[in-house]
């Protein structure tokens, strides 16, 4: 069975976010973690470049397959969350949550893995996408055209959807040196849009039927684990 992911992208009020990343990393990542399937997590920061009153940040649990996440689901979890869960729960705003089933992963040199290694990279961006019907000509596309002159050197990951707007999810891992972070600019780490990765005329056809629900790609900074 396909390894699977939690994911949620949700804003944080910038005046509530050291205690809540501390009440996040330390207290909700391990109680996450002790629940029977659930093999790894991973905290990011998205790189904003601006000065908002929230950051974005993308948080990961792994599970050994997707029926993890629905026993109990996020939605029977929820009435029993604690006070204090449900207080750091409100500085959060505008959250997207997907339960996602892993279809490749591919390891540039190493070509496609047996095996799905944990999220742990120092920085990765995250693509979400529909292709309005256009499903098979992308998932061609991707390994066909995608994976051999997109120039992507670290770990790339094709994931599916069961919940939420977004169908399409890809993950690429970028590890030094060649992410130029912290100080390089967002448009520096990444593209508009999934198709810019090739200039060819396939790139140019699955360009015009992307459609991005959840706004253009992110670029974010690992904030837990820690470094080492």
């Amino acid at each position: 069975m396909a390894a699977a992911i939690w994911m949620i992208i949700y804003d944080l009020d910038r005046a509530h976010s050291d205690r809540y990343l501390q009440w996040f990393n330390e207290v909700h990542i391990p109680e996450k973690l002790a629940r029977p399937g659930y093999t790894w997590a991973a905290h990011y920061e998205v790189i904003a470049g601006d000065d908002s009153a929230d950051s974005r940040y993308i948080a990961l649990f792994g599970g050994s397959d997707s029926r993890v996440f629905y026993n109990p689901s996020p939605a029977q979890i929820k009435p029993s969350q604690p006070p204090e869960t449900r207080q750091m729960m409100s500085y959060r705003s505008n959250s997207t949550m997907l339960i996602l089933s892993e279809e490749w992963v591919f390891a540039g040199d190493s070509g496609l893995l047996e095996t799905s290694p944990c999220i742990n990279a120092e920085n990765i961006s995250l693509s979400l996408f529909n292709t309005n019907e256009n499903d098979e000509n992308l998932g061609a596309w991707l390994v066909q055209d995608y994976l051999v002159n997109s120039g992507a050197a670290g770990v790339t990951r094709k994931l599916l959807a069961s919940t939420g707007s977004v169908r399409h999810v890809v993950v690429h891992e970028i590890e030094p040196p060649e992410s130029p972070l912290p100080d390089a600019p967002l448009n520096t780490m990444t593209r508009t849009t999934m198709a810019d990765a090739s200039s060819s005329d396939w790139s140019a056809q699955v360009s015009d039927y992307l459609d991005y629900p959840a706004g253009p790609p992110l670029v974010a900074r690992r904030v837990w684990p820690g470094a080492g």
